[in-house]
């Protein structure tokens, strides 16, 4: 597992599409000395945007003609032909949901808060204590404190640090703030809130819905999922979101009336499942965007 990779540093407004560029005019990009100069940010800040790329599975380290270097995998190419300055809410949702799926194993912070930590509301102070309890049980080796609460700014600011109204030229705010999935607010004992927002599905879109549902169907070669499994499942709508009930059977409802590719619900053993159709999630990214 990986821990404060970020440098400290959330994703900020414009980062994604200058690392997509970089790399797909040189894939040694990130090993230049001086790549910090060509792209207008700190050293850090760059090691920390080689790191964001990654964890959102749009970049992949890999040796080609004996020469180590970063290439944009098919989901990077797709957003960097379609959303590239990240100004869809349904592109945001999808990288959001590749943090949390932690395939790369880059963004263990977003898969535990979102996937395994069960509390709505809770302190910072309490917060940061849960995680170090948590790594303590689920690491073979020591971890640094400092590098776990760093882990938890990082994750609070990722999705609170909004644009200021009254700057127009304000370039330190995160795009993910857009989605609304977590609330920090102040309290009267002189320490954060943080309470996990169930957003309205239109914020998220029903794009990226579809998506990490033929996502799990594909990863676990099934075409069948009850509602409870979306509801509760690990990378599911539910966990994943921030989702209740009522708001995961209105997007099935409208996926139920697809125009090219709708879900069926299904009845078996007075559970209710839904049947998703056999097509691949890039495909299906494809045909809607393209």
């Amino acid at each position: 597992m990986a821990y404060a990779r970020h440098q400290s540093f959330y994703l900020r407004d414009k980062w994604f599409s200058k690392g997509l560029r970089e790399i797909r005019q040189n894939s040694r990009f990130f090993f230049n000395d001086l790549a910090f100069e060509k792209i207008g940010l700190g050293k850090n800040m760059v090691e920390s945007l080689k790191y964001w790329l990654i964890a959102f599975n749009v970049v992949e380290e890999r040796i080609e003609e004996g020469q180590r270097g970063h290439y944009l995998t098919q989901l990077g190419v797709f957003f960097y032909t379609h959303d590239r300055l990240l100004q869809k809410n349904e592109t945001l949702s999808i990288l959001h949901y590749y943090l949390v799926r932690n395939q790369n194993d880059q963004s263990t912070v977003f898969e535990w808060f979102f996937n395994k930590y069960k509390e709505t509301v809770v302190s910072k102070p309490d917060l940061v204590s849960s995680f170090k309890t948590w790594v303590g049980q689920n690491e073979s080796k020591d971890i640094s404190e400092n590098s776990l609460k760093r882990d938890i700014d990082c994750l609070i600011q990722f999705y609170t640090k909004t644009p200021d109204e009254d700057d127009p030229e304000d370039v330190i705010f995160c795009p993910f703030s857009k989605l609304m999935l977590l609330r920090s607010e102040r309290s009267g004992e002189g320490f954060d809130t943080i309470k996990k927002i169930s957003p309205e599905i239109e914020r998220i879109g029903i794009l990226p819905l579809y998506y990490v549902l033929l996502k799990y169907c594909e990863e676990k070669e099934v075409d069948l999922l009850s509602i409870d499994e979306i509801i509760n499942g690990d990378f599911l709508w539910g966990k994943t979101f921030n989702l209740s009930r009522n708001k995961i059977i209105e997007a099935l409802n409208v996926l139920t009336s697809h125009g090219h590719f709708p879900v069926q619900y299904v009845r078996t053993n007075n559970l209710d499942y839904v049947k998703v159709p056999n097509i691949s999630p890039m495909d299906f990214l494809q045909s809607e965007l393209s």
